[in-house]
């Protein structure tokens, strides 16, 4: 690939041949350097590019422009609806106030992480920012794949911190005692759901009558309630292993039937949800957590998330000697790996147990 510096009145230009070869000759020409080194290293950069097939053709896209395009594109890919609208929300509520004017090409990583810091700012957890920095990383590394961009600037933009939200777990007896307290509360049967199944927030607001077989006593998780920031919709369970099934305890199938028969058919509505508001809308999975804070004071009885009764329930199960694949089904991990690593603090008291019994099996 042939191309040369000259200097023009005070400055200097480079031109260089940039057509493929058997194609008809295009050139390709710049100037206004200040030295003949300075039009040389920038010559040698674009020859570079073009050799290895890094060229960036220059444009004057917007960021927001190509946002537009890039959801436009993705609308119809194989990416789940939910998270489609959830990629949609973050681009028109985070992104585009700030960054939707820049030139896509002039983009620079420090834009991207005061952005960010903005999203923080308005009192989003860290959580939310990170999903943004999650959605426009991907948007952007499409970007780089189509030939607009020559390197992601949102690449390492964003960092959630690696420590997790301390767990903390009832014992069976404070389990009864919340159980027995929260007798009269109008989402006592989604307490004891969670307790009882292990199931997540999304998945118990999004549980349908028509995955509920209480003569047989199990239930399937086919569907979750999730939030896209401002928007709460149905999409399907958070991962592959997470659609399945779950068998249910006496106690639970009977907490069930009195439920269904005190629920209205306008309040199951057009969902046929097993938990809804009174006219058959979703709840707001937030207000829930809320709702479970407060079942919790008037309980009084050791404060933890709605989340920690997924972790109680697997903490009880382990503890019972119930075997850790079954755990693992239950809860709906990718694998027992999963499940043994979530719940190493349960392990010690497993390998006290198991010592004991080993001891009565030998010695009698």
């Amino acid at each position: 690939m042939r191309g040369r510096t000259f200097k023009r009145g005070r400055t200097w230009s480079y031109v260089v041949d940039v057509a493929h070869k058997g194609a008809p000759r295009a050139q390709e020409m710049k100037g206004g350097f200040r030295t003949k080194d300075e039009a040389g290293k920038a010559l040698a950069r674009l020859i570079t590019e073009l050799e290895d097939g890094t060229r960036v053709e220059p444009s004057k896209l917007t960021v927001g422009t190509y946002l537009d395009q890039w959801l436009a594109g993705a609308k119809g890919s194989n990416i789940r609806t939910s998270t489609w609208k959830s990629y949609e929300v973050i681009m028109r509520t985070h992104v585009a106030p700030e960054l939707g004017d820049v030139l896509l090409q002039q983009l620079t990583r420090d834009q991207v992480r005061a952005m960010y810091a903005k999203v923080s700012a308005k009192g989003r957890s860290a959580k939310t920012t990170h999903n943004v920095h999650l959605a426009l990383r991907k948007a952007f590394a499409d970007a780089v794949d189509g030939g607009l961009l020559r390197a992601n600037p949102a690449e390492r933009g964003h960092k959630l911190s690696g420590d997790r939200p301390e767990m903390k777990t009832w014992s069976a007896a404070e389990v009864r005692l919340f159980l027995e307290r929260s007798a009269d509360d109008d989402n006592r049967v989604a307490w004891r759901l969670a307790l009882q199944t292990g199931m997540r927030r999304g998945e118990l607001l999004g549980l349908r009558w028509q995955d509920v077989d209480l003569d047989a006593s199990r239930l399937s998780v086919r569907q979750q309630l999730v939030r896209a920031d401002d928007q709460v919709m149905f999409g399907p369970p958070k991962t592959k292993a997470g659609r399945r099934s779950i068998s249910l305890d006496a106690g639970t199938v009977i907490a069930l039937r009195a439920h269904k028969l005190r629920q209205s058919p306008l309040s199951a509505g057009k969902h046929d949800l097993v938990f809804a508001r009174g006219d058959g809308r979703p709840h707001d999975p937030d207000v829930i957590t809320q709702q479970f804070e407060s079942a919790i004071r008037r309980a009084g009885v050791k404060r933890i998330r709605l989340h920690d009764c997924r972790h109680t329930h697997a903490s009880l199960l382990l503890e019972a000697g119930i075997h850790p694949k079954v755990v693992q089904e239950r809860l709906g991990h990718s694998s027992v790996m999963v499940t043994l690593d979530r719940y190493s603090h349960v392990v010690p008291n497993m390998q006290a147990d198991a010592a004991e019994r080993i001891g009565k099996v030998v010695d009698g």
